[in-house]
């Protein structure tokens, strides 16, 4: 996968989409508080100063951590290096991206698009979270599948849906894998 293989890109992408995020809280968000309400003013400027937090001190950090100080070789160098790049998609995605894009759903949604920046910024937020959300995805799915083989083990039956009473062991099934 790119994103692995090259986290410095996601540290160029979060870097643009937090520039762009205050440039919208800068130049529409503020000057608009009458149209979208101080509520909604406040928990914009919040989640940008959060946003920017996050980038700086654990998403950037993680993302340059994992592409500069992992070794590329063992296979231990590579695990630590998917676990930098987990943490840092995991908090910037909960921490940054799911809010705003949320908060710039709503003024969109409800005010229309009023300003370039405004538009570049929600276009960059939705393509930052649809990315987002399927990496979140399936790294929580691949982690919960690989707790599920651990705890139950390769040796257990399944039982086809719609098909009662027929079902197959997994050892069995990865015995004859091997011999083809």
């Amino acid at each position: 996968m790119w994103i692995k293989d090259h986290p410095v890109y996601l540290m160029y992408w979060y870097g643009a989409c937090s520039i762009f995020s205050i440039a919208n809280y800068v130049s529409w968000v503020r000057f608009n508080e009458p149209l979208v309400g101080s509520t909604v003013e406040g928990a914009y400027l919040s989640f940008v100063v959060l946003t920017i937090l996050v980038y700086v001190f654990v998403g950037g950090l993680s993302f340059f951590w994992a592409q500069f100080y992992c070794d590329r070789e063992s296979k231990e160098g590579i695990k630590s290096r998917n676990r930098r790049v987990h943490t840092g998609m995991f908090f910037i995605y909960f921490l940054s991206d799911s809010p705003l894009f949320i908060i710039d759903l709503y003024i969109v949604y409800h005010y229309g698009w009023v300003d370039e920046v405004q538009g570049i910024t929600f276009i960059l937020k939705l393509v930052s979270w649809l990315v987002g959300t399927f990496f979140v995805w399936f790294v929580y799915m691949w982690k919960m599948s690989k707790l599920l083989h651990k705890k139950t083990g390769a040796d257990r039956e399944i039982q086809l849906a719609g098909a009662p009473g027929v079902t197959f062991n997994i050892a069995s099934v990865n015995n004859l894998a091997a011999d083809i």
